[in-house]
């Protein structure tokens, strides 16, 4: 064993021996003696460049049977929920059309984010046959260099693609919020915060390392240069984003209270603030794998965790970002809660005539109902406090109220032949 090692590491191993109770001719006694290892560990360390100490624990751990950690788990994490934030995009997008609402900055910011998750996944992918995920003694030293090129892009598109998740959020609350000028402020304010805070990291991981390649080729520390410390990067950036996303959840629970909501509308807030949660939830699980990745001397093994809960970060805030825009699908379950609701509340019979409380109105609307079998029209008359034009401009349909405060939703029905279709104002 030792003829085949480097100098360093031959000397090393050979001093060890003399240490112990193993004979060097002895190959199980040397493999299993831990005393013995971890001295040769240390003297490889102290004596050798990182190049001949990571040959030597390939070598004598290919001789003493050990085999390298291979984790391939990132792989159908990426799948599932880079298909599942595509559907939720997808589903954005089908939605806007159906509504025929015209795409607006969050449509297209929400966009570019899953672009850019989607090239995080590709190009884990891509370096996952150079070795991402198995033990670095066991990666070839050109490999290396590949998959911390592969880094160094990753960590700018993962802080890129978070912070647009977030943007487009905020655009989101303006379409709703954003005729209240308290609210305007506070989103105008995150609104710039964020973006701040995405060109100052950026700018850290990118100019970093002087000189740039530094990142990637200083790993066997044969280079000259330097690298400022990744792992204040990332604590830095993991208390900030999670002090972000606790602020945007709070952003909409000042206003939303002072908006006449129907039950729709609740429980679709509430699924959205659930999913916001969930986000701060794997933030918080995150942080524990920054260390380990971060100060670790096995980064090809140890990116495993901290890739795929970045990831997970990335799409679940992506299908957050896409749930309001859910509603068709769960229109069969509003109907539903809201049959019930009046099956609970609704009495048996309706009287007629003078004092019952049939109006004009309805008395109208009922002889136009039975009046004719092909067409049914419908109207309902709501109270509209305030308007104010000016806070959605941009805005060509009525995707958004631009009321302080409406009574109910509208809601246009259209029936002919049996058949009955709906569109609600939303």
């Amino acid at each position: 064993m030792s003829a085949a090692l480097p100098k360093c590491a031959a000397t090393c191993l050979i001093a060890s021996v003399v240490e112990s109770a193993c004979s060097l001719a002895n190959q199980t006694c040397v493999c299993s003696d831990q005393d013995l290892n971890a001295r040769a560990t240390a003297c490889v360390a102290a004596s050798c460049t990182i190049r001949e100490a990571l040959a030597t624990q390939n070598l004598t751990s290919t001789q003493c049977g050990v085999a390298p950690r291979v984790d391939h788990s990132y792989v159908p994490v990426f799948i599932a929920f880079v298909t599942l934030s595509a559907i939720s995009v997808l589903l954005r997008v089908i939605t806007r059309l159906q509504d025929r609402v015209p795409m607006w900055w969050d449509d297209f910011i929400i966009a570019l984010s899953f672009l850019g998750s989607v090239a995080f996944a590709a190009i884990i992918w891509a370096v996952k046959p150079y070795g991402l995920g198995t033990d670095i003694w066991a990666v070839p030293f050109d490999n290396i260099t590949v998959i911390l090129k592969a880094l160094y892009t990753l960590f700018v598109l993962y802080i890129t693609s978070r912070d647009l998740v977030r943007l487009s959020i905020l655009l989101f609350y303006h379409r709703i919020f954003g005729h209240i000028q308290l609210a305007r402020r506070l989103i105008h304010f995150t609104f710039v915060m964020i973006i701040a805070c995405c060109v100052a990291f950026d700018f850290a991981i990118i100019f970093g390392c002087t000189p740039l390649d530094h990142f990637w080729t200083g790993w066997d520390g044969q280079q000259d240069g330097h690298c400022i410390s990744t792992n204040g990067i990332f604590w830095a950036g993991a208390f900030i984003v999670i002090a972000i996303d606790v602020w945007i959840i709070l952003i909409p629970l000042m206003f939303i209270m002072r908006m006449n909501f129907s039950l729709r509308k609740r429980l679709l807030s509430g699924v959205m603030f659930a999913f916001g949660l969930f986000v701060v939830f794997v933030s918080l699980f995150r942080i524990k794998t920054i260390n380990r990745f971060t100060l670790s001397r096995n980064p090809t093994a140890d990116f495993v965790e901290v890739g795929i809960w970045s990831g997970l970060e990335l799409y679940v805030g992506i299908i957050c970002a896409c749930l309001p825009n859910f509603h068709h699908l769960f229109k069969p379950v509003f109907a539903w809660i809201g049959l019930k609701l009046s099956n609970s509340t609704a009495p048996k019979s309706y009287p007629e005539g003078p004092g019952s409380g049939d109006s004009e109105h309805d008395r109208h609307l009922r002889e136009k109902m039975s009046g004719s079998d092909h067409m049914i029209y419908a109207t309902t008359t709501v109270n509209i406090e305030q308007y104010q034009p000016e806070s959605q401009e941009h805005l060509s349909a009525p995707s958004i109220a631009d009321v302080t405060r409406v009574s109910e939703d509208i809601e246009l029905g259209l029936g002919k032949n049996g058949e009955t279709r709906a569109a609600a104002w939303s």
